[in-house]
């Protein structure tokens, strides 16, 4: 029979369990690993936010992370960035799509992709109407911030609902 921690139960500590992921020590002696262990076993990881509304876009100076906190779908693994994006917590290859909706009155900017401060790539050249798009496969390393940001100037645009997606391939 194999011992499944409740996270979610102060009662339940490692003091006499065996975690299945220190088979050879007893729990206690790797509870500080305890984190790690659990997110080794993530199945899928995957996560996809949105802005879930209307976006006004005006950056004049500093690029400005889209707000894209809302959950669609968020496995283990994944965490949502209070500033926008997604945080893979697990090294791996990843898709990265983001898509969205544009209505740009005057914009010499653009939507940049990165993965912490590594600029991935652009989301497709911004026109008066039309589609914002991204996709690539990217490694990425465990607490890799995946975030989706306005670089100016753009003098004033909106963007529709705006999707990220972070998958973990294979």
């Amino acid at each position: 029979m194999s011992f499944k921690r409740n996270l979610f139960d102060p009662e339940d500590s490692c003091d006499n369990h065996q975690h299945n992921c220190c088979k050879k020590e007893p729990c206690c002696s790797c509870c500080h690993k305890q984190e790690r262990c659990l997110r080794e076993h993530c199945k899928h990881v995957v996560g996809v936010v949105t802005s879930s509304s209307l976006v006004d876009l005006a950056v004049t100076g500093t690029p400005i992370p889209l707000p894209l906190t809302a959950p669609i779908l968020v496995t283990e693994c994944v965490r949502i960035s209070p500033t926008g994006g997604l945080i893979v917590q697990e090294a791996g290859d990843y898709l990265i799509q983001f898509t969205a909706s544009v209505l740009v009155v005057s914009a010499t900017g653009g939507l940049s992709v990165y993965a912490d401060s590594r600029f991935l790539g652009n989301a497709g050249p911004l026109s008066a109407l039309g589609l914002a798009n991204f996709a690539q496969i990217v490694r990425l390393k465990e607490g890799d911030l995946i975030q989706v940001v306005a670089e100016g100037p753009i003098a004033a645009g909106v963007l529709g609902q705006g999707t990220l997606t972070v998958a973990r391939l294979g």
